[in-house]
């Protein structure tokens, strides 16, 4: 066992060792020399290119509401409610990604937020938002799938093909996924860039 320093909010050290911390997060530790330790096989690789993130920050903005829901929203609630319910829902929004970007920063370990949440808060809170996270994008796919179809049904009128728009998009993104985060950074790059060109355009 490898004994390390960890180093707690106050600055001051104590013992631990690595496989205390070998299920769950990585400590935040450093060895005798000062250097930070980490556990084998949980390093971060930077596979986006800077021109990624930013087209991925941009476009992430522009989702299906834009194009499905403003027009509802617009004729229910009048162009204030409109403002209003954007600028609530922004700021909260702007909140909790301060709030993660700095979690992140200050502990950039793989897992996302949901290890963040078992290293600050607790494990049990980690699982449950792990399920929560899950049961998301179970249900967010068919709805993103089915507005990709509706919003092609804007050219093409006939209905009967919404079956086989679905199954291409769905296909399309599971490409996409078995490719590994540079085919990510770089399709997301491309879609981004026709969300923002479209946005400038109408």
């Amino acid at each position: 066992m490898n004994d390390v320093k960890h180093q707690h909010m106050d600055g001051k050290h104590s013992e631990a060792t690595l496989d205390d911390h070998t299920e769950g997060v990585p400590a935040y530790a450093y060895n005798d020399g000062g250097e930070p330790v980490q556990h084998a096989g949980q390093g971060l690789a930077r596979t986006l290119k800077p021109r990624h993130v930013a087209m991925i920050s941009i476009g992430g903005v522009i989702g299906t509401g834009l194009f499905l829901g403003t027009a509802n929203a617009l004729r229910n609630g009048g162009p204030l409610g409109l403002l209003l319910g954007y600028g609530v829902m922004g700021t909260i929004c702007y909140a909790v990604m301060c709030c993660l970007g700095e979690m992140v920063s200050f502990l950039p370990v793989p897992g996302g937020h949901i290890k963040l949440a078992g290293r600050f808060v607790d494990p049990a809170l980690a699982f449950t938002m792990g399920w929560n996270y899950w049961y998301n994008w179970v249900v967010v796919l068919p709805a993103e799938l089915s507005a990709a179809a509706i919003l092609i049904d804007f050219w093409n009128h006939d209905k009967g093909l919404n079956g086989i728009w679905i199954a291409m998009c769905l296909v399309l993104v599971v490409v996409i996924n078995m490719f590994g985060a540079r085919a990510y950074g770089e399709a997301e790059f491309w879609f981004a860039s026709v969300k923002v060109i479209t946005i400038v355009c109408t």
